[in-house]
């Protein structure tokens, strides 16, 4: 079991009061800690939970789940989870994600992703490295028919929530989640002037829309594209799955976006949806907007061949491109650029 302990230090900060009141309520006995080898004070997380509870500790909302939350995925991650964790042994990883999956183990899911972007592995890594090869395993077991249909849909929404659960702790963690209401009772802290700040900078961010086209359901790879882009300061408007190219065509007129991310996993377009996907592309061209299209489609030997300015085969792709033509706070020079990113994983 994975155990988070806090200094004096970061409690006094997390309870906005100075790191000698911290002491006095550890003197008094009304919180719990214990003591390192070199005489330094600890406090156990379920420890901090249980004095904020007790003693009435006002706290920002945000803060007090994100802490619920890690206190959930310290009980739910295994020993030899959290050593491969540290080992940073992806593939021994990724064998105990496709274990929990398999198993229908929702929490030991979360917590592995979740403690996977702590230990700081990056986002692209993640997908293509663990999220990736699970899923295309998973979708042989479907095609070898030692899966169900229902089974594989209760592995993907499995996997897809503890992924919009990681993207919805980075937005709090960037400042960009809804604010409370103004009936809730917090203290003003540096925290919230650091993140009105910020949001005014990400406001001026190059934006994204994340979507797949009419007949593509598959998202896993679309979330991935969308927690890069995230990651890199772009500010993300997820559309969602099978969206018809006219609609999209609407919604880029409405947003003005900068980047576009599509996903496909399907290797062959019906003629249909082929002619309408040409006409989105030099709907795209007329407008100054770069089409930018990957992911597991082409890897397919017999995929389509599509027309596009660049293919990203991966997330890693995906993110390289974008530190290589983008600066954080500053929009493309020359042209107004937007890119359809395609950035899918079986599934």
């Amino acid at each position: 079991m994975m155990t988070q302990f806090f200094s004096t230090k970061e409690l006094s900060e997390f309870c906005a009061v100075g790191e000698t009141t911290v002491k006095r309520w550890s003197n008094m006995g009304l919180i719990r800690h214990h003591k390192t080898v070199g005489g330094h004070r600890k406090f156990k997380l379920e420890d901090v939970l249980e004095f904020i509870s007790k003693n009435n500790i006002t706290v920002p909302a945000e803060k007090l789940e994100r802490l619920t939350t890690e206190k959930k995925y310290a009980e739910s991650l295994d020993l030899n989870s959290e050593i491969l964790l540290v080992r940073g042994d992806l593939d021994g990883l990724g064998a105990k994600l496709l274990e929990h999956l398999l198993a229908f183990r929702k929490n030991e899911t979360d917590a592995l992703l979740s403690k996977a972007v702590d230990q700081g592995i990056p986002i692209a890594v993640i997908f293509d490295k663990l999220i990736a090869p699970v899923m295309h395993r998973v979708g042989e077991l479907w095609s070898e028919k030692k899966l169900g249909v229902g089974e594989e849909h209760i592995i993907t929404n499995i996997l897809t929530e503890a992924i919009l659960r990681i993207k919805a702790r980075n937005e709090v963690d960037l400042g960009l989640a809804p604010k409370p209401d103004e009936t809730t009772t917090t203290r003003p802290t540096d925290d919230v002037m650091s993140s009105d700040k910020f949001l005014s900078l990400y406001e001026k961010q190059a934006s994204v829309i994340c979507t797949c086209p009419e007949s593509e359901y598959h998202q896993v790879g679309l979330l991935g594209a969308s927690l890069v882009c995230q990651s890199l300061g772009f500010k993300v408007n997820y559309v969602g799955a099978a969206v018809p190219f006219k609609d999209l065509e609407h919604v880029v007129m409405e947003m003005h976006p900068t980047l576009v991310c599509m996903s496909f996993t399907i290797a062959k377009l019906s003629p249909a949806t082929y002619r309408r996907y040409e006409l989105f592309r030099k709907f795209l061209k007329k407008h100054g907007v770069r089409f930018i299209i990957g992911g597991q489609f082409l890897r397919e030997t017999k995929s389509q061949q599509l027309n596009a300015d660049f293919r990203a085969r991966s997330c890693s792709e995906l993110e390289q491109y974008l530190k290589e033509n983008f600066e954080l706070g500053k929009a493309p020079q020359n042209e107004r650029f937007a890119a359809i990113n395609t950035v899918a994983y079986a599934s």
